[in-house]
């Protein structure tokens, strides 16, 4: 005779393709070949699935990827300045901690049987010294990230994993989206 633990549920699975405003548990920097990375772990999805960032540097010598994380969560600004040609500065505080309880709008997709999360995010809607989101803005970083993703990651698969559809808050999907 044996004892057997079943887990019951409606068969749901909070992983499907799209886009979701996710929350900041972990993130850590790391280095892979001599290349920065940042690594983000999001409320309640098992540390198998993370964001990772990788470091990318502009024409003007910039890092502007890992930079554009931390603005977009609203994470880590301190003191916000104007250049003489009117440009915003920012003295950012980039540990990965002050990351810890932010939103993002991630987006996650297919590969083979598992589920990633695109490096490419989104803002959520807020307001800060530098800037502020609207909805508008969070559409069009949203189409910014789509056209990356079918332009790049998605290039040889010959599908479209971005579909018409409202954003979901870290819940439990219902049912598979059919891809």
């Amino acid at each position: 005779m044996r004892t057997l633990k079943v887990k019951t549920g409606n068969g749901g699975s909070k992983f499907s393709s799209g886009w979701h405003t996710l929350e900041v548990v972990k993130a850590e920097n790391g280095d892979w070949n001599g290349t920065k990375y940042l690594d983000v772990w999001f409320k309640d999805y098992p540390d198998s699935i993370n964001l990772r960032c990788y470091s990318k540097t502009g024409k003007d010598g910039e890092e502007f990827a890992i930079g554009r994380l931390f603005r977009f969560a609203n994470a880590g600004i301190m003191e916000v300045a104007k250049s003489d040609g009117g440009e915003a500065i920012v003295k950012l505080n980039d540990d990965p901690k002050v990351l810890i309880g932010k939103s993002l709008n991630v987006f996650f997709y297919k590969d083979g049987d598992y589920y990633r999360i695109l490096a490419n995010t989104a803002p959520t809607v807020f307001e800060n010294d530098l800037e502020s989101f609207t909805e508008d803005d969070i559409m069009y970083w949203k189409g910014n990230a789509e056209k990356y993703y079918n332009d790049y990651v998605n290039k040889s698969r010959g599908s479209n994993d971005f579909v018409a559809s409202e954003t979901t808050e870290g819940t439990p999907a219902t049912a598979e989206i059919p891809f």
